[in-house]
């Protein structure tokens, strides 16, 4: 037998084998004690709000701390201000209504929308030639509106029959000699602000929204979830006659007046809200509230009333011109479907006689923030008709011998525009069209460019 053989079998062994085993069992109680851990973890956890009230020791839940799916109503107020003042001006988009051989206000619009940072979009006028009598609609003053006002009245419908058919967010729409503050953005979102309190204070509802199935409907179609249960009136049952008709629409609940990022101007509120109109009546002039605008000059005057750096958010009075005006789906619903009944009135007189009669929920703002521009005078554009397209046809160039003198004021500003002499309630600071030059081209003088009698160049 050999030296390890004999080790083998001794004392040593049996120790040897003994020290295996208890290791062996130190592993099971290891993994018995962390089965026992983990175990008691899950019941503790699982039955802690019974626990908790049987120490007498009130549950608290865990502090959660999630990812920021959005603004808090702090930062919705900040943005949807901002929203108000981006180059849409907060609506889904900013229209433009253009002649074709109008390419002259086609190059003022970019030229104002580049230097203030708006984006608008040029929607096309509808010409004279494009008007047909068979396709207006009646009219109870046959011979009244000219086939120019025809031709204004149905661009406008063009973008009103758009938003229906879409039910498009509100739009902003101009005509295509609009002009503004430089500062339009920051003077917008500023507006916006004050408008969201105005409606606070005069405890705004929202208005009738007829279209299929929302919210705001009052008179809901029998299979719109909107509508209450059906109900028997209690007449017919009693006589046996009993047919089940759709209930009542119930009234509609108040809409909670809060900023909306998404909607920034809140336009449930509101059929058209104008901030370029040439006039308005004094009805509901005392519906009001009077903020401060650091971009409109002192001195402007409201019903009698001097203002200082300030404007007026007001119920409209019925507005003349369509300067700049904003409408919602049921603004345009409501224009569309009056006028495809009775076109007794240009476009503006229209929306005006709506609003005086209550049939639209119109606000405005005075000063306005929109005007339109016209040529200054003596610079040969008064010739040619330019001023405004409403009588349409063709216009014949500027004669030679013109009478010229207005040229001598614009050497001296670097601007052949100027405002509307109907617009004497515009309060510009800074007009866009009328500082493009110093914008653009820094330092320099008109005259530098201009052709030289002299040496023929």
């Amino acid at each position: 037998m050999s030296r390890e053989q004999v080790s083998t079998s001794g004392p040593a062994a049996a120790l040897t084998s003994l020290f295996s085993q208890w290791r062996s069992y130190r592993q099971i109680h290891r993994v018995f004690l962390v089965l026992f851990v983990v175990s008691t973890i899950f019941v503790l956890d699982r039955y802690r709000v019974a626990l908790a009230g049987t120490l007498g020791v009130p549950y608290r839940p865990p502090i959660m701390v999630q990812a920021d799916d959005g603004p808090s109503s702090g930062q919705s107020e900040d943005t949807a201000i901002e929203r108000a003042g981006n180059g849409t001006l907060g609506f889904h988009a900013i229209y433009y209504v253009n002649m074709k051989a109008r390419y002259d206000r086609e190059d003022a619009m970019a030229l104002q929308a580049y230097i203030s940072g708006l984006d608008i979009q040029d929607y096309p006028a509808v010409e004279s030639d494009m008007i047909d009598p068979v396709g207006m609609p009646p009219t109870h003053r046959p011979g009244v509106l000219k086939v120019g006002e025809r031709g204004c009245w149905r661009a406008h419908a063009n973008i009103w029959s758009e938003m229906v058919r879409k039910k498009l967010p509100p739009i902003l729409i101009m005509e295509s000699d609009a002009t503004w503050d430089i500062n339009v953005r920051p003077i917008m979102s500023n507006l916006n602000k004050h408008f969201v309190e105005f409606l606070r204070n005069i405890n705004s509802t929202a208005v009738h929204d007829p279209s299929w199935r929302a919210k705001n409907n009052r008179h809901p179609l029998a299979d719109d979830p909107h509508r209450a249960e059906t109900y028997v009136p209690p007449n017919d049952a009693a006589n046996g006659t009993a047919t089940a008709t759709p209930a009542p629409a119930p009234a509609p609940a108040p809409t909670p007046i809060e900023f909306n990022v998404d909607d920034p101007w809140l336009s449930e509120h509101w059929d058209l809200f104008s901030i370029g109109q040439c006039f308005e009546t004094n009805q509901d002039k005392d519906i009001n509230l009077v903020y401060t605008d650091q971009h409109v000059p002192a001195g402007k005057n409201y019903w009698g009333v001097k203002l200082g750096n300030q404007r007026v958010i007001r119920k409209s009075g019925g507005i003349t011109c369509t300067t700049s005006y904003a409408i919602s789906h049921t603004g345009a619903a409501k224009l569309l479907l009056r006028s495809s009944i009775d076109l007794d009135n240009p476009v503006d007189l229209l929306i005006r006689r709506m609003t005086l009669s209550r049939d639209l929920v119109a606000y405005s703002v005075q000063p306005p923030i929109v005007a339109q521009w016209e040529y200054r005078g003596d610079v040969g554009m008064n010739e040619r008709g330019a001023q405004s397209d409403i009588n349409g046809g063709k216009h014949k160039d500027t004669p030679s011998d013109a009478e010229m003198k207005g040229w001598d004021d614009v050497k001296k500003t670097g601007s052949v525009w100027t405002t509307k002499s109907l617009h004497h309630d515009v309060g510009f600071d800074r007009m866009a069209l009328e500082v493009a030059w110093d914008q653009i081209l820094t330092n320099v003088v008109l005259t530098d460019s201009w052709y030289n009698p002299v040496d023929k160049d």
